[in-house]
């Protein structure tokens, strides 16, 4: 079998090891494959990857197999597509809602195969993760010995502290990242200059790997994990200090490489609790770094700004925040807007309509002041 296969989180160097041919874009999997077999966790960006228009571009008599998540298929479209004869057949683990309704039309479709979700739910995996248990406690109850801890690292809860903002700000930066157009990722650097650059800046870069890494793997990421995670996906990550300040008193900035281009954020601590994106890419912004933000690169016009207010106005979406970044005036600018709700699409195709809009990115971030689920604070 020839395996050809996406993940923008696999490097294609690692992805030559295990005998994938990768591809950078989805799209350029869908109309060469005959078995097309879905392995990602449920996402705003996975929800209903397989549609109408990635059906249309797979070949005559496909087959789509689904044990990964529901929601992962548009399901009306892919009942459509089997009765129509463009997919041969379809085997089909999980659903959107589970249990699926008695009336579901892939459930008694003739060239359909469904089977119940049980995950680990078989005889032999429950005796083996009792043996596992058993083994665990004796290790601790013999020897002190802790296997396998992946929710904390060993850190005394005043390191922690001290940290929380710097780990919050690293986490942030990593799921921004993770949400901006890309291609494939091959490495990532992060670099802490002024008073961040005395601190345990390991424990950030492992942070900004959770948050980086969270969203595309469907297994728990933390501090303790993410960077063996990135590792084995054949992703590099590095470090680079300076003490010296700048214009920031700390200021840490991500950079990430992929197979298009490379893309830079850079974010710093206001106060003793505010966090700022004061960097993306050349330009230089002060955007809050906290709940739904849309991201433009755009060309510096008048009217613009009025246009994309206007518009959310029109959908009943509130600006809480804008900021600018230029080089010069009238010429390539970005655009960062913090919005009290998700826009709904009509309004995202609006904005990205408009004759001077270059690129647009919806970015998802923990409200301010939320701490990373696996820092215990």
């Amino acid at each position: 079998m020839k395996v050809i296969g996406f993940d923008p989180f696999l490097s294609s160097d690692r992805a030559h090891e295990l005998g994938v041919e990768s591809v950078s874009r989805l799209d350029d999997l869908w109309s060469q494959c005959d078995y097309i077999s879905l392995h990602t966790p449920l996402s705003n960006e996975t929800r209903h990857l397989v549609n109408t228009r990635s059906l249309a571009q797979m070949k005559p008599g496909v087959r789509i197999i689904n044990c990964a998540r529901g929601g992962l298929i548009d399901e009306p479209a892919l009942a459509e597509a089997l009765s129509a004869g463009k997919v041969a057949g379809a085997a089909i683990d999980v659903f959107d809602p589970e249990p699926p309704l008695r009336d579901h039309p892939l459930i008694n479709h003739p060239n359909v195969l469904v089977t119940p979700h049980l995950g680990a739910s078989t005889e032999e995996a429950q005796v083996s993760v009792a043996v596992e248990a058993a083994r665990l406690l004796v290790d601790f109850l013999t020897r002190g010995q802790v296997r396998f801890s992946v929710n904390m690292p060993t850190l005394d809860r005043a390191e922690l502290l001290e940290l929380r903002l710097y780990l919050d700000l690293g986490r942030r930066l990593g799921m921004l990242h993770a949400q901006m157009d890309r291609g494939t990722v091959k490495s990532a650097t992060l670099r802490y200059r002024g008073e961040v650059a005395g601190k345990n800046t390991r424990l950030i870069t492992a942070s900004f790997a959770a948050g980086w890494l969270e969203a595309a793997l469907d297994e728990q990421v933390n501090l303790v994990n993410a960077e063996i995670l990135a590792k084995e996906r054949g992703i590099s990550i590095v470090e680079e200090t300076s003490t010296d300040t700048g214009d920031f008193g700390t200021m840490i900035q991500a950079e990430v490489t992929t197979e298009r281009k490379t893309y830079l954020a850079s974010g710093t601590l206001f106060g003793r609790q505010f966090l700022r994106l004061v960097r993306l890419g050349p330009y230089h912004l002060d955007a809050h770094l906290d709940g739904t933000l849309l991201v433009f690169t755009h060309h510096d016009r008048p009217g613009l700004i009025g246009f994309i207010g206007t518009t959310f106005g029109r959908h009943e979406v509130n600006i809480a925040q804008m900021n600018v970044g230029r080089k010069r005036a009238g010429g390539e600018a970005i655009g960062v807007v913090n919005l009290d709700s998700v826009p709904p699409d009509a309004a995202l195709e609006e904005v990205k309509a408009h004759p001077h809009m270059q690129s647009v990115s919806l970015i998802k971030l923990p409200e301010a002041g939320a701490t990373p689920p696996w820092l215990g604070l």
